[in-house]
């Protein structure tokens, strides 16, 4: 099957102009008032969680948790498609997890892919040249040094073994991979923020046409004095 290509999103030059939908009056049933749960636990993450612009150096122990925690193999099953279900702490449709994330430390050249089973990371051969302007188009949205990219690429032929007209499901697995990643540097004290940009044509060319597509970038970092 061939992907659909969205492009990625750019600010409009000039702002747009759209009156809201207005919904018809209806009854008003309240909720029962939510007391403040304190300082512990996820609530309270999601209550703090802001997305940061400003970034400090992230070491290589927080670098390790973040991947962790949020998409490390945890169980694996055998199926019918090809490859093997697998259990992480991202929910996946299907089980199927077709996301892979590279990322680039600051400085370095090479892009390096988490290892998921294995909990550690593989250079990307050659991606160097193919990710040439990359860093600029991250740039462009979001100036930074010290932060770490973090480039999610999708292989789409994982969720169309399973499903048809599965493209929806591969963004909705890239939000929720973006969500957990978000919580999780809440919770490590690091700053984080989502790009609107896709990573491509840069993720496709890692592979044959239709084989990898980019679904998002991010970048993370260590606290800031700023933040």
């Amino acid at each position: 099957m061939e992907w659909i290509k969205l492009g990625s999103p750019i600010i409009k030059a000039e702002p747009g102009h759209y009156q809201p939908f207005t919904w018809p009056a209806g009854t008003f049933h309240a909720l029962p008032e939510i007391k403040d749960v304190g300082d512990e636990g996820i609530l309270s993450l999601l209550d703090r969680r802001r997305t940061s612009r400003t970034f400090g150096a992230l070491s290589e122990c927080q670098l390790g948790q973040l991947l962790w925690r949020c998409a490390r193999t945890q169980a694996i099953a055998e199926s019918d498609y090809g490859f093997d279900l697998e259990l992480r702490p991202t929910p996946s449709a299907g089980a199927l997890h077709p996301i892979h994330i590279l990322l680039q430390r600051p400085g370095a050249p090479n892009w390096l892919r988490y290892d998921s089973r294995r909990h550690g990371l593989v250079e990307v051969a050659e991606s160097a040249g193919a990710f040439a302007g990359l860093k600029e188009q991250c740039d462009e949205v979001l100036p930074t040094e010290q932060a770490t990219r973090l480039l999610l690429v999708a292989e789409p032929g994982k969720t169309y073994a399973k499903y048809h007209h599965g493209e929806s499901l591969i963004w909705r697995d890239a939000g929720a991979l973006l969500a957990v990643m978000a919580m999780i540097a809440e919770a490590l004290d690091c700053s984080f923020c989502p790009l609107g940009i896709t990573g491509e044509p840069w993720a496709g060319r890692l592979a044959h046409a239709g084989v990898l597509t980019g679904v998002g970038i991010a970048v993370v970092g260590g606290p800031s004095s700023q933040r």
